[in-house]
């Protein structure tokens, strides 16, 4: 099982180099970003054969993971696959881009999609940021010759670390003007310097605009592949025109020959913010798509009630308590069920509210679905003598281990009574029937204990195939025709 490592301020140097190779397609897949946001949006790491796999929880979400970056995409997806499968955790990934979510979509039985506009990254053309060129950015020019006529004897600087008491001075100017409307402009505030100082430990550049020694505007960026991100822009706008100014020079002295895009990352919803953006002509509004992948659990829409004959299989109630604890106490049905309740509960005393509430919380996280077999009319035994009235649970059939590409397990179990009686086969083909045909399942599968012989000759009826075996289990299935 993968073993994930938070994130913090010292072991991001582990995954600098993951970012600065293969990330860079949104501003989030940077080192800067990473640094200045680790408190808010928590990301756990883990490094599986040379490729990086992060998964991050904020505010809206948990655990929800970055695509792979590095030599073994297709193996650390597994990996992540298996990791939400153990964890009983929902397959989710972040800040996916259109081409992968149209991958994930091929990858998988069911996906469902979102994004949100206000964290669309801006993209633009890395040299028409440095000259303003053609009438789309007439505004930016005149506004540039403005700042220029106004204070002729400005200076851009690269940064050095003897500027940054300067810089320290100027924050201090700029935040006090400011009024912090949403709770993203505060949290930047206090991480902008913080990522000032420890700048050149992690690979970012910068540049500074002076005016009489006093600065009166910063930038900080990094250089990913071919694509300059803009973490950083503050400037004092009482000197007009400095904004643009601002942009222009960072690309004139970053946007090398290897640059050919400029990342201006989002507008995180603020209207002057999006308009500003939008002003600066962007050749792409890069869409982060949320990526949710469904299993056929998510299909099942209660309550199931399915007539076979004389039998139902149906949604357990209150009422069922003591037959669950009955299927559960009875030691020789369970040997081969493949769960003792021992493991759980210890030394503590069973009850029928302990076993109904735990089929409960199987279903609340989605690992299993219970369903109990009901007989109705009179049952007797081989000798006469009559046994139960009416709807009588015989048993018990589950739907489990459900996969992201369309496939779930079915088991089975029956009172002794009842078995032998070729209730389990009928009840069992319904449920395979409602799996194919209901939820649209792409492969049924089933296992059994080697010794236990008449379960292996039940699944064979069924129609199973054995796919494979282990030391202990057969392990079948069907495909959908």
């Amino acid at each position: 099982m993968l073993k994930f490592t938070r994130l913090d301020e010292k072991n991001i140097f582990e995954i600098k180099d993951y970012l600065t190779e293969y990330g860079g397609e949104f501003c989030d897949l940077s080192v800067g970003i990473k640094y200045m946001w680790r408190d808010d949006f928590k990301i756990d790491y883990a490094i599986y054969n040379n490729t990086l796999i992060m998964k991050e929880t904020t505010p809206e979400y948990e655990n929800a993971f970055y695509y792979p970056l590095g030599q073994d995409v297709d193996g650390a997806l597994e990996k992540i696959e298996n990791y939400t499968k153990e964890n009983f955790i929902p397959l989710k990934f972040c800040c996916i881009d259109n081409l992968t979510t149209e991958q994930f979509v091929n990858r998988y039985h069911a996906v469902h999609i979102e994004n949100d506009r206000a964290w669309s990254d801006y993209i633009y053309d890395a040299e028409k940021f440095k000259t303003y060129s053609g009438k789309k950015f007439s505004g930016q020019r005149n506004h540039v010759n403005k700042f220029t006529k106004l204070y002729p004897n400005y200076k851009f600087k690269v940064i050095e670390r003897s500027d940054f008491s300067r810089i320290k001075e100027f924050l201090d100017e700029f935040n006090a003007k400011l009024e912090f409307l949403r709770w993203t402009e505060e949290a930047e505030q206090q991480k902008v310097f913080e990522l000032v100082e420890n700048m050149f430990e992690l690979g970012q550049v910068g540049g500074l605009i002076e005016i009489d020694g006093k600065v009166v505007a910063f930038s900080i960026g990094e250089k990913i592949k071919d694509t300059l991100i803009v973490h950083i822009e503050k400037a004092l706008t009482k000197y007009e025109g400095v904004y643009p100014t601002m942009a222009k020079e960072f690309a004139i002295h970053f946007a090398d020959s290897s640059i050919k895009f400029i990342n201006r990352e989002e507008d995180c919803g603020d209207d002057g913010l999006r308009i500003s953006k939008l002003q600066y002509k962007p050749i792409d509004i890069k869409e982060k798509n949320f990526v949710c992948v469904k299993t056929l659990f998510d299909k099942i829409r209660p309550p199931i009630n399915i007539r076979v004959g004389e039998l139902t299989i149906s949604d357990h109630a209150e009422s069922d308590k003591l037959d669950y604890y009955n299927l559960y106490m009875d030691d020789e049905l369970n040997k081969w069920w493949g769960y003792d309740y021992r493991e759980d509960l210890g030394d503590k005393e069973p009850s029928p509210d302990y076993f109904f509430s735990f089929q409960n919380a199987l279903k609340a996280k989605k690992e299993e679905y219970s369903l109990l077999v009901r007989l109705s009319g009179a049952v007797v035994d081989n000798s006469g003598c009559e046994l139960k009235e009416n709807s009588t649970v015989i048993g018990e059939l589950v739907l489990h281990n459900f996969d992201y590409f369309g496939g779930v397990e079915i088991g089975f179990r029956f009172f002794n009574p009842f078995q032998k009686r070729g209730y389990a086969t009928i009840s069992a083909k319904a449920l395979i029937d409602y799996a194919f045909n209901n939820l649209g399942a792409t492969t049924v599968k089933t296992r059994c204990f080697k010794q236990n012989i008449p379960s292996f000759n039940l699944i064979n009826r069924l129609g199973f195939s054995l796919a494979y075996e282990n030391d202990t289990h057969y392990f079948f299935e069907q495909k959908r025709i």
